[in-house]
Parts: C-alpha cells; sequence; structure tokens
C-alpha cells in the first residue's frame, strides 16, 4: 500500500513540475489572485485619488487629454473603458454592471493577473518551476499588491509596466532580434503612460543594456581588439537606442493623443524653476504631447518646493514638504509579511555567499537587482512624497523573481530546509488571510492593529476606504459627531469620531488633534480608518482644568 502511495506522490510530484503541470498550478495561481482581490473590495468605498484617476480616463476615452493635476495618466483610460462601451448598449443589467465602479476597479486586477503570469514565467526562466512556484506565490500574497491591485490608480500599472520592461529588456539582450526589440520598445513605451516614475527607465535601461551586452560579447572574445570591439558596438547600441525611443515616443503620442506634439519649449507654461531655466536657454520642437511634459514639470516643481501640501509622518513625527530618509525601508518591514521579508534576505545571503549562483550575474540577475537597487535608493532618500508604500510597490515584483534564486538546488535541501520553507509559506498565507478583506491597511505581526497609527498613517492605513462603514457608524449612532480640532467644555457625554490621517496630523498638521492624541485612549474603531471617542463632561473638565487646549481656558 505505501508502495503505491510513494508513486502517487511521486508521479503528481513529476507532474506538478512538468511544463503542463505548471501551467495548471499559474493557472490557480492567477484564478485566486482575481477572486481574492474581486471579493475583498466589495463594500469598500472609493479612496481618495480614485474618482481623480477615473476621471482622467473617461477624459481620454472622451478625446481629451488636457491636466487638471499633476500625475494622472492615460492608463486610466483601461478603468473607464468597461463604462465607454457601456454608453454604446441598450439599458439592461449589462450596461449597469459595466457602469459600476467595482467593474472599473476589476481592470486593474485584470491587469495585475497579467504580471502574476510574468512573475512565475521569468522565474521560471532563470530558476525553475519550483522556484517559480515561489516567487508567484509572494506576488499572489502580497497585501500590499492585492490592495492597490483593486484600485482606480495608477501604482499597480507603474509597478507591472516596468517588471514587464525589464523582462523583455532581458529577452532582448539574450535575443537581439526584432522581436524582442519591439516587446521592448512597447513595453517601455507603456510604461511611461502609467506613472512617471518610469522616465528613468531610459537611462537605467540603457545602462543595463549596454554593460551587460558589452561584458558578454567582451567575455566571449567576439572582437579581435578594443578597437573594433567598440567601433561596431556603439554604432549598434545607437541604432537600438535610437529605434526604442522613436516606438516609446511613439506610444506616449498616442497615448496622449497627439495633443499638441512637436510644440515649441517656449510656449510651454511651466511650474517648475528648472524647466522654466531650461526653457529661457533653449527653442526646441518637443516630440512628445503637451500635457506628458506639463504633468513632469508639475512632478519636478512639487518635488523640488513646497507644493507638496501634505504632511509626511513616519514614526509619530509629522514634516511638510519633506520626507524621512529611509521611509520605505520602515513602511516595508512593517508592511511586507514577515515571511516574504524572510525569503527576501535569504536571497541575497545566499547569493552573495555562493559565488556559483553568481555566475550568470550580469546576464541575469543584474537585470533584476539594479532597478531594485535605484529605486530602493531613490524613494527612500531623494523622493518627498512619501505618502504610502504604494509608490513602492514598483520593487517587489522584482525581488520575488530574484528570490527563486534560493531554490534553484531545492532537489538537495535537507529535510529543515524544506521544513522552514514550507512554514514559512504557511505562515505567508494565514498572515495575509487572515487580514482579508482589509489589504490596504494590513501591518504584519510586528504591529497591533490598533497600534498601526503609531507608525504610518496616509495610504499606508487610512486612504478612505472605510466611508460606507463611517456612514453606517453614524446611521446606528445619531449623538457620533466628528471630534472637534478645539476642545471645548460639554455638559454631557460626548462620542467623537476622527479618521486616523487627521489625528496623527496628515491632513492639517500635528497641532489640530493633539489635545485628542495625547491626553484620551479611543473606545473603539471604525474599519481601520477611524477612532471613536467617549468622553464625559467630568473628564473634559478635568482636561479644560489642566491644560491650555479649551476654548474657555484661552
Amino acid at each position: 500500500m505505501s508502495m503505491f502511495k510513494s508513486t502517487g506522490v511521486n508521479r503528481l510530484g513529476s507532474f506538478l513540475l512538468s511544463e503542463k503541470g505548471s501551467w495548471l498550478v499559474l493557472s490557480m495561481f492567477i484564478v485566486f489572485f482575481l477572486l481574492n482581490s474581486a471579493f475583498s473590495i466589495v463594500g469598500k468605498s472609493l479612496t481618495y485619488d480614485e474618482p481623480y484617476h477615473y476621471k482622467y480616463g473617461v477624459s481620454i476615452l472622451d478625446g481629451n487629454s488636457d491636466r487638471f493635476d499633476d500625475s494622472k495618466m492615460p492608463f486610466s483610460a483601461w478603468n473607464a473603458l468597461p463604462a465607454k462601451i457601456a454608453s454604446f448598449l441598450p439599458e439592461g443589467n449589462l450596461k449597469i454592471n459595466l457602469e459600476k465602479m467595482v467593474t472599473a476597479r476589476l481592470m486593474t486586477t485584470l491587469f495585475s493577473t497579467l504580471i502574476v503570469f510574468f512573475v512565475f514565467y521569468w522565474s521560471r526562466e532563470l530558476y525553475g518551476v519550483l522556484p517559480a512556484y515561489i516567487s508567484a506565490s509572494l506576488f499572489v500574497f502580497d497585501p500590499n499588491i492585492i490592495a492597490h491591485s483593486q484600485l482606480v490608480t495608477t501604482d499597480a500599472y507603474a509597478m507591472g509596466t516596468i517588471l514587464l520592461s525589464g523582462f523583455f529588456l532581458w529577452e532582448f539582450s539574450r535575443k537581439l532580434n526584432w522581436s524582442s526589440g519591439l516587446s521592448f520598445s512597447l513595453a517601455l513605451g507603456f510604461a511611461q503612460l502609467a506613472k512617471y516614475t518610469s522616465i528613468s527607465l531610459y537611462p537605467l535601461f540603457l545602462i543595463i543594456f549596454c554593460v551587460s551586452n558589452a561584458l558578454r560579447l567582451k567575455k566571449e572574445d567576439y572582437f579581435q581588439n578594443k578597437f573594433q570591439f567598440w567601433s561596431r558596438q556603439i554604432p549598434r547600441y545607437l541604432k537600438y537606442f535610437i529605434i526604442t525611443m522613436c516606438i516609446s515616443v511613439l506610444i506616449i503620442n498616442i497615448g496622449f493623443l497627439f495633443n499638441r506634439s512637436l510644440v515649441n519649449i517656449k510656449e510651454y507654461n511651466f511650474k517648475s524653476h528648472l524647466f522654466s531655466l531650461v526653457q529661457e536657454k533653449i527653442t526646441f520642437l518637443f516630440p512628445v504631447p503637451y500635457p506628458y511634459l506639463e504633468g513632469l514639470a508639475w512632478i519636478v516643481a512639487k518635488e523640488s518646493t513646497d507644493l507638496i501640501f501634505i504632511h509626511i509622518y513616519l514614526l509619530g513625527d509629522t514634516r511638510f514638504g519633506q520626507g524621512f530618509p529611509g521611509y520605505y525601508f520602515i513602511a516595508s518591514a512593517l508592511k511586507v509579511p514577515i515571511a516574504t521579508q524572510i525569503m527576501i534576505f535569504a536571497a541575497l545571503f545566499a547569493y552573495l555567499a555562493d559565488k556559483q549562483r553568481r555566475v550568470s550575474f550580469f546576464q541575469n540577475e543584474w537585470f533584476l537587482l539594479v532597478p531594485a537597487v535605484f529605486y530602493a535608493t531613490y524613494f527612500n532618500f531623494f523622493y518627498k512624497s512619501q505618502m504610502g508604500i504604494r509608490y513602492y510597490l514598483v520593487i517587489f515584483p522584482l525581488l520575488y523573481v530574484f528570490v527563486g534564486v534560493l531554490f534553484i538546488n531545492w532537489k538537495k535541501f535537507s529535510r529543515a530546509q524544506i521544513t522552514i520553507t514550507v512554514s514559512l509559506l504557511l505562515f505567508l498565507i494565514v498572515s495575509v488571510l487572515s487580514k482579508y478583506p482589509n489589504y490596504l491597511s494590513y501591518f504584519n505581526e510586528l504591529i497591533k492593529p490598533q497600534e498601526a497609527y503609531k507608525y504610518l498613517a496616509d495610504s499606508n492605513l487610512e486612504w478612505g476606504q472605510d466611508t460606507y462603514l463611517l456612514e453606517d457608524y453614524k446611521a446606528n449612532h445619531e449623538a457620533a459627531l466628528r471630534a472637534p480640532e478645539t476642545p471645548e467644555i460639554i455638559t454631557e457625554t460626548k462620542i467623537y469620531y476622527v479618521s486616523i490621517n487627521r489625528l496623527v496630523g496628515v491632513i492639517d498638521g500635528p497641532e489640530n488633534y493633539r489635545w485628542l492624541r495625547e491626553y484620551f485612549e479611543p473606545v473603539e474603531m471604525i474599519g481601520n480608518s477611524y477612532f471613536v471617542y467617549r468622553i464625559t463632561p467630568e473628564e473634559m473638565h478635568h482636561f479644560c482644568s489642566t491644560t491650555s487646549f479649551c476654548a474657555s481656558s484661552e
């Protein structure tokens, strides 16, 4: 009997590691990710930014790409597409469902399922089937990715298009044929329609490709001497660069509907001082649409001045107009599942410790780690608008593919190593699913949910997703009031509620609710976004008589 069981297990294992079996498992990953994302967003109100992204998407589909703010991008047209299709349909259930915002949100989820595929596929190409399962698991059970794959915003699009661009660059560097080059150029162009973060890919990928390809050819003694090598390689790289730029710029123009392309720089009304200085010095017809360059200048202006209108909050400290060095390292330590962090650090350690794993560094991991290191450095030390881990999502799929390197020799794993791996995966799954459906406000086991606000706020915790819950609470507690910014003597017990972002000072500054934050304890939470306080007349009288916060004490 045991022999038959052993044979059955071996057959199952062989099937799961086969080509056919791997596609079946990948399909299961994708279906689970899709269903988990779809069901966990039900009942969640729109976040603060979603209406504006959706509005710009609708505007693009209506033929107008003019800007009403700095950061909205044409990729949002994908979210508005179902409603646009519905506008051509007769009245009925199909039309009604296509027009719902939940349908628009699901369009982001559909895009992210494509990234599940590429995380799996890239890892499998580099390290094998089982490592690819691990990489896909880390993506599918990343609560931050799940959360932002449910929203009508562009954070998931930036994350996905940067991974796709990196993958196709890796493909192109290996094959150097027209089909892979075209795929890379298209992916790079689409990345520019997702978020301005992707503009950094031009110099970054140029360096990555040139270094990788030059070292490969040099290692193979492709040419007899250095002069011959460089005299032939430089024109070749220049040709690739020009073709890639032309195709990606064409995609940008299509995305922005060719809105005033080839406008002289003198005709721009830049908000950025830096762009204005350039404008004074040169005359140039830019081959990109007006709103594309206009938005980029707007972003640069916000990063270089106090146009950043929101306060940045970290570990109880609130700053205005400037960020915290290492912000995203801390945010990741608190919001990325512990099991995932252990696997990432284990992969890095194993990679650095084992020379054999680094044999193909410039042909493989170079394409994963250079962008990850670049964005980790930029966002942690040079980026001012630190309003949530959503900006940092771009590095995680790259790292999850890389984690596959830890399992390339999995057949030689000891029983202890297998046990640890299985335990970490189970820990990851339980940790993430235990927070269902509140993935946006996910914090790992290091932080108690009711204390999360002491460490991070903004879109890390409260981004408008619990507005419906607040409305239900107010309907059932008619006496509940929003907490006043300036307290005063009361004659009856008051039930006050306040959003976490207001409480810690993200919206109005840290002084407005310092009286409530430092002197009173909440009695309950509404979702993960609002605290409720119950304050008696005696408590308020004592507070007002011993502090200078109250209006009557001035």
